[in-house]
Order: structure tokens, then C-alpha cells, then sequence
């Protein structure tokens, strides 16, 4: 299978936050363009593929998981 890549996510690439981890900060990872973008879909702008919105490692991502209902409790 060929994915034509138009190169628009490069507008969106981002750098790595200082004080929390990429996807506290709402980066979302491009897994065929392999970068990260701060992008409001689901879907890669460039090559419209889903993005990863949390980490494949089960450690990190209790963490992230445990953050994010400790956020939602208090709103």
C-alpha cells in the first residue's frame, strides 16, 4: 500500500516540553510520518492516518491515565 505524504504535518511539528511528558502537553504522534504534531483531529492532516494520542508503554501510560482522571475530578 503507497500513502501519498503532502508534508503539510511538518507545519505542525513540535518540540519536547521541559516540564511534563509529550502527550500531557496534547501532542499526539504521527506514527508513517514519525514526528510529533499539535493537531485538534485524530487524523495525521498530511497523510490522514489515526494518530496516537497515548503512550504504548504500560507504565507511562497509567501515568498518563491516572493524571487525566485526576484532572477530569477536579473540573
Amino acid at each position: 500500500m503507497y500513502v501519498i505524504y503532502s508534508g503539510i504535518c511538518r507545519r505542525y511539528k513540535v518540540t519536547k516540553p521541559v516540564d511534563s511528558g509529550r502527550y500531557m502537553a496534547g501532542q499526539k504522534r504521527c506514527n508513517s510520518c514519525e514526528i510529533f504534531i499539535r493537531w485538534d483531529g485524530i487524523f495525521c492532516p498530511c497523510c490522514n492516518r489515526r494518530l496516537r494520542l497515548s503512550q504504548r508503554n504500560g507504565f507511562h501510560k497509567k501515568k498518563f491515565l491516572d493524571i487525566q482522571s485526576t484532572k477530569k475530578e477536579v473540573l
